[in-house]
């Protein structure tokens, strides 16, 4: 067999450099894009580390972000801890505890579960509830009438939080006693429960005039305090060893239903179509997205996590596949 020649080994040691960072994410490469999109921010974590953090277009690390319907990622977590405490079982029917929905043929049937996955099958009434005139959206969310069976039909929209926002306010009030008090509402619950043991802190929460909280997008925070929240996920549930979130359910978060197989429990499965794009892409990336392209990117098999910010109110070009691609290479 012939030996390689000069002009091959010269060739080969040019490449080589070019081939092996083709093999690893781009960090810089993703962050242009971001940047060049009205990013605010972008985070890596790898195996629990942070490995790369860069500021946009005059944003700084202590500036919270409203990251819209990236918020509604808090709430699977909530109800999995909630059900290893005995408040609530996912596939209970709401109206045990909603029992105005009692004898209602739809709505009587509708499960946690079915709250979460957005298969409620409840009219949609995005308009009213984004609108400062609707005072109390709780009670609006439970008025709302079951337009169809659920679980056939995926209507995404904020109603089915703000209903299961009201559930838990039912049900803490109900388990709670003068001996045992517990948080009077979900953000309560969430920052005893979930966010105080990852020391993480929100900056404020959106409420409406009766002062319930916006589970579906009330959550400002800055980029390093939900990677935090992210880690958590990522890891599991678990945070500096110990277990913070049940660990046994906890996969249910990314299993889709039959009426959107690529839409978990508040989080988008995202991994096998931008696989089936990009081979480079890691098939098991989920992310919780908000509106003007918030983004909290989970890649478990690569152990990274990836916080972005995007400027609110910027009519930007970003999306999922283009951002992966700088990331990972096309």
């Amino acid at each position: 067999m012939r030996a390689p020649g000069p002009a091959a080994v010269l060739l080969a040691a040019m490449l080589l450099p070019a081939l092996l960072r083709a093999q690893q994410p781009d960090f810089e490469t993703a962050a242009r894009y971001s940047a060049d999109n009205a990013g605010l921010a972008v985070l890596v974590y790898v195996e629990g580390k942070l490995v790369f953090e860069q500021y946009q277009n005059g944003h700084r690390p202590e500036t919270p972000q409203h990251i819209f319907s990236g918020t509604k990622s808090f709430a699977p977590i909530v109800a999995l801890v909630a059900q290893q405490e005995g408040l609530l079982q996912l596939d209970e029917k709401v109206c045990d505890t909603i029992t105005e929905w009692q004898g209602d043929k739809n709505r009587e049937r509708i499960t946690i579960r079915h709250l979460l996955n957005f298969t409620s099958g409840l009219q949609n009434i995005d308009d009213a509830l984004h609108s400062a005139k609707t005072r109390d959206k709780y009670a609006a969310s439970v008025a709302c009438e079951g337009k169809t069976a659920p679980g056939h039909r995926f209507q995404y929209g904020s109603n089915h939080l703000m209903v299961f926002g009201e559930v838990m306010r039912r049900k803490l009030a109900k388990a709670g006693t003068e001996a045992k008090p517990l948080p009077k509402d979900f953000v309560g619950y969430l920052q005893a429960r979930v966010l105080d043991p990852i020391d993480c802190k929100f900056a404020s929460w959106l409420r409406d005039a009766e002062g319930n909280p916006a589970l579906p997008y009330g959550a400002f925070l800055t980029a390093r305090e939900w990677g935090k929240f992210g880690l958590l996920v990522l890891d599991g549930g678990k945070h500096d060893g110990k277990q913070i979130v049940p660990k046994e359910p906890f996969a249910e978060c990314f299993v889709g239903s039959k009426a959107n197989p690529e839409y978990g429990l508040n989080f988008w499965l995202i991994g096998a179509r931008a696989h089936r794009h990009n081979e480079r892409i890691p098939a098991d990336t989920v992310t919780a997205a908000g509106m003007y392209d918030q983004k909290l990117y989970l890649m478990p098999s690569q152990k990274m996590l990836v916080v972005r910010f995007g400027r609110t109110g910027a009519k930007a070009k970003f999306n999922d596949l283009g951002f992966l691609d700088s990331l990972f290479g096309e």
